[in-house]
């Protein structure tokens, strides 16, 4: 459940113009660069994370994708990966509000990064949730179009969620 609570938080917080939410900046100066295919993408894994569509998620994967969730073992590959969402969206944690602030955006030739902070609450049946974190997401162009390489993040404070069994990946 830990790493579900914290992927929820992380990944709520990429994207928060599907909820046409202002994103707040941690930052003390405007971002560096801002490449809006990159956002797009973003908000796109929002909208599917919103809708718990695990198959549109692992679908902005690479096949020999990364994911490194906090308080969770590296998951490689996309049908891994695939599961990983699978099990988040049958947890009862749900996301209900949350904030973005892209850091640094920059597509650079055939990669891009995502590097930014979030805020995000997340309903658990019995009260709320409040978390904030950081993400890295490395990004591969495939076929024209961006693809996840690699994604990581983790909350600025310990996380309070039991960890996932191992063998429920």
């Amino acid at each position: 459940m830990n790493s579900i609570v914290t992927t929820f938080f992380f990944l709520s917080a990429f994207f928060p113009s599907a909820l046409r939410m202002e994103v707040v900046s941690t930052a003390a100066v405007a971002p560096a660069q801002v490449d809006p295919s990159v956002v797009e993408g973003a908000d796109q894994y929002l909208k599917s994370v919103l809708a718990g569509d695990a198959s549109a998620i692992a679908a902005m994967f690479r096949e020999d994708a990364v994911l490194m969730p906090a308080d969770c073992p590296l998951l490689r590959g996309r049908t891994a990966i695939d599961q990983y969402y699978r099990h988040w969206f049958q947890s009862p944690a749900k996301i209900t509000a949350f904030t973005f602030s892209h850091l640094e955006s920059p597509a650079l030739g055939d990669m891009a990064f995502d590097v930014g902070t979030y805020k995000q609450t997340l309903s658990l049946g019995n009260g709320t949730v409040n978390a904030s974190g950081k993400y890295t997401v490395i990004l591969k162009r495939s076929a024209g179009d961006w693809r996840i390489a690699y994604l990581i993040f983790n909350g600025d404070s310990p996380s309070k969620m039991p960890p996932i069994a191992s063998g429920s990946r």
